[in-house]
């Protein structure tokens, strides 16, 4: 099993001229070799986590680099067009975000390029509800019904995995249970035969063990499966339980495997090729960036030469987008000295941690050590980590910082989950006064952050609805509490 790093593009409009060059080239490419732009996790309609002022923003950065996909498929005239999932992040997608890909797929076919799509996690309805009980169907069944695209719909998995599935049998190994449904093409001289696979949300086990491809794929000297799932070894981060799919392709099934020649996958944020076996398999990344996991991934799409014998390339052409940076601040750099029972500073020797918290309050050596990373075009999160007695919890104040992020760089996500809260025996005993710093409490700076959108809201039936949000909200986290 190798791992192979592959050359790295540049996003690039084409002149005229260039234009010529890339349809001579397209012209006098090998009749023995198919090309193809990969593209995955694109994510349209994306808006969580954004101040309300950038949402918008957000949504047109998504769908342009959606497009330079698109157009570097039709400049380069590719003979393939495949999205491997979470197309949308919705189920239900806004109209115009489903306006925007259909004038996209109409663009791609009357360039004669011809367009392959799987479904995500985020745009297939869960396993186990079906459209009577009010899930919505997938929304590229309305563009594949009216011609514009070839969908692969998500299968239904056994409700009870084999042992053998368990343990990781492979494609096409003992007595596979769900016969997957290839897609021809003829291009050139060439027939290219597709499947696809993704996995739902509460799906279990590996998905590619119970799964073999129909007996007439053999007859394709070239075969692709377009894969969206979650993939062993492929995350840099942890991911939540919450977040992650609980399906899981091994690397021992796909090394097995001996029916597709090519794994075009999505779901993983960062652009990879492996060697597996007798596959090649290549995950696309996102064309934005969409959370902090892999934050020195670029985002972009896949140019693919792809032969009977092999990959003749494998380009990663990176887009426009904004940039990642992440501040790790341990409270060791907050205040003086640890808190009684605390670790050994992390990243910061002691000498400096004391110079950092004598230069100002918590929050003013957090906003201090924030600037250089902020402006507009860059999304930053600022991980908290370490021990800290409750008094000093209480001496930072988000709210501040929270608010500082958003107006000076594109936006700002705070990670407190790596702080833990120590016993403050010395607080508790103390009357006096609260210190001018003292953070709200988490009720509090609930309903002050909730003010503040209701005052920025220009419509009344906005400023009503965010009004009945926040009620909601506060009596729930009564009730928590």
């Amino acid at each position: 099993m190798t791992e192979e790093l592959v050359e790295e593009g540049s996003d690039k409009r084409l002149d005229p001229e260039q234009q010529a060059h890339e349809e001579q080239d397209a012209a006098s490419r090998p009749r023995d070799v198919i090309t193809v732009v990969l593209t995955a996790d694109n994510h349209l309609g994306a808006a969580a986590g954004q101040p309300m002022r950038r949402r918008e923003e957000r949504a047109r950065q998504l769908r342009h680099a959606f497009q330079q996909a698109v157009d570097f498929a039709i400049g380069q005239g590719v003979d393939l067009f495949i999205q491997a999932g979470d197309l949308f992040d919705s189920l239900n997608p806004a109209e115009h975000e489903r306006s925007f890909v259909a004038e996209r797929l109409v663009q791609l076919r009357q360039a004669g390029v011809r367009t392959f799509m799987v479904g995500g996690l985020h745009d297939t309805p869960p396993l186990g509800r079906a459209l009577a009980e009010g899930a919505l169907p997938a929304p590229h069944l309305s563009f594949a019904r009216l011609g514009a695209l070839h969908y692969f719909e998500p299968l239904a998995p056994p409700s009870r995995p084999s042992a053998a599935m368990a343990t990781g049998a492979s494609l096409g190994s003992g007595q596979p249970l769900i016969e997957l449904t290839p897609a021809f093409c003829e291009i050139g001289q060439l027939r290219v035969g597709l499947c696809g696979l993704s996995v739902r949300a509460g799906q279990e086990g590996d998905p590619l063990a119970y799964v073999r491809p129909a007996a007439e794929l053999e007859r394709a000297q070239i075969r692709i499966l377009i894969l969206h799932a979650p993939i062993e070894g492929l995350s840099t981060e942890p991911v939540p339980a919450e977040a992650q799919a609980q399906a899981l392709v091994s690397r021992a099934t796909l090394a097995r495997q001996t029916a597709f020649q090519y794994i075009l996958a999505g779901y993983h944020h960062a652009f990879q090729q492996l060697h597996l076996g007798q596959c090649e398999l290549i995950v696309a990344g996102p064309t934005q960036h969409i959370d902090f996991n892999d934050p020195d991934a670029e985002p972009g799409f896949v140019f693919l030469g792809l032969a009977s014998d092999g990959v003749r390339w494998c380009k990663h052409i990176s887009v426009e987008a904004v940039r990642l940076r992440r501040l790790v601040v341990p409270t060791s750099a907050l205040w003086p000295a640890p808190p009684t029972g605390a670790g050994a500073p992390s990243g910061e020797t002691g000498a400096a941690a004391s110079a950092s918290a004598t230069a100002g309050s918590p929050t003013a050596v957090i906003l201090e050590r924030l600037r250089p990373l902020c402006d507009q075009q860059t999304m930053v999160q600022l991980k908290l980590e370490g021990e800290l007695t409750r008094q000093q919890y209480h001496q930072l104040d988000l709210n501040q910082i929270r608010r500082y992020g958003e107006q000076h760089a594109f936006s700002l996500a705070i990670d407190d989950t790596a702080l833990t809260l120590m016993p403050d025996y010395e607080a508790s005993a103390s009357s006096g006064p609260a210190e001018a710093t003292e953070r709200f409490s988490p009720r509090e700076e609930l309903a002050a952050l909730a003010d503040e959108w209701i005052a920025a809201a220009s419509d009344e039936q906005e400023k009503k609805a965010l009004l009945v949000t926040k009620e909601v909200l506060l009596t729930a986290l009564d009730e928590i509490h």
